[in-house]
């Protein structure tokens, strides 16, 4: 099975450049890199050991479904979160700790990246990374 890597074309972010940015931090360690929005997601890359995982493509698109149809809540989720913390700063992303990975979620208006994690990658350093390249877009 080979990994997974599709050309963006989903968001605003130059989500390439993103990309380069969270290998950097990442090396080895990264597992996915997804770019989404409210309506869709578009797999931009899955490592080859991710994919072997899930046992083939099709297992890991289903996975990615039902991953979504929650994901596409963070943009509600956002403006919750922005009402509640206002005061403290503006919300910039989700992490998750699992036992085997951590996902990041990068959430802007009504789009995000979705990136996964070897445990011992520092989501801060993956959060600096979509910051920077997200900033250099504005």
């Amino acid at each position: 099975m080979n990994a997974v890597s599709n050309e963006p074309h989903l968001t605003d972010f130059d989500t390439s450049s993103a990309l380069s940015a969270v290998e950097e931090v990442a090396g080895d360690g990264l597992r996915a890199f997804v770019e989404y929005d409210d309506e869709t997601y578009n797999l931009l890359y899955i490592a080859e050991r991710v994919v072997q995982e899930f046992g083939d493509e099709a297992t890991l698109e289903e996975f990615a479904d039902r991953l979504h149809y929650n994901y596409k809540l963070d943009f509600n989720e956002r403006e919750m979160y922005a009402d509640l913390y206002g005061p403290l700063g503006e919300l910039a992303a989700f992490a998750v700790y699992l036992d085997d990975e951590t996902l990041v979620r990068y959430v802007g208006e009504r789009e995000g990246i979705y990136v996964s994690v070897e445990p011992d990658v520092s989501a801060n350093g993956v959060v600096d990374a979509l910051t920077e390249t997200a900033e250099a877009d504005r």
